[in-house]
């Protein structure tokens, strides 16, 4: 069985949302589908929320973003602090975490990913803001 995670970032947080998961580890930019609270949206409208579909997680990873709800900070990985070196501080961190600026839903193999991504947005009463047709 393998755990899908769907991400969901407030646009104000979505900067620093980004940098903890890239402290985590993650890479860079993993929150990048636009969301918004507007039904049908057009492909220039302005995001309220950006999202992630991360299908086939390590449960260390589920474990880690469900310790945010405790307001937990996530191990680094070797080498890696909190605040240095141009990693976000732990106070930062924090803040963008707060289910307030954060929030995930994870999944198993049960839906197909559209229907996740879906499930995960429909909860927080957003919708994708489609592609631009070339």
């Amino acid at each position: 069985m393998s755990i899908n995670i769907i991400g969901i970032a407030t646009a104000a947080a979505l900067t620093n949302v980004n940098l903890v998961l890239e402290a985590m580890g993650r890479g860079p930019g993993n929150i990048t589908r636009k969301a918004t609270t507007v039904a049908d949206p057009a492909w220039d409208a302005t995001p309220t929320h950006y999202f992630m579909s991360d299908q086939g997680v390590s449960a260390e990873f589920q474990a880690q973003l469900l310790g945010f709800s405790n307001g937990d900070l996530p191990p680094l990985p070797e080498g890696v602090v909190w605040g240095v070196d141009g990693v976000i501080s732990a106070a930062d961190a924090l803040a963008a975490i707060t289910a307030a600026n954060f929030s995930f839903a994870s999944f198993n193999d049960g839906f197909t990913p559209g229907a996740q991504v879906q499930a995960a947005l429909d909860a927080k009463g957003l919708y994708v803001i489609p592609f631009p047709e070339i």
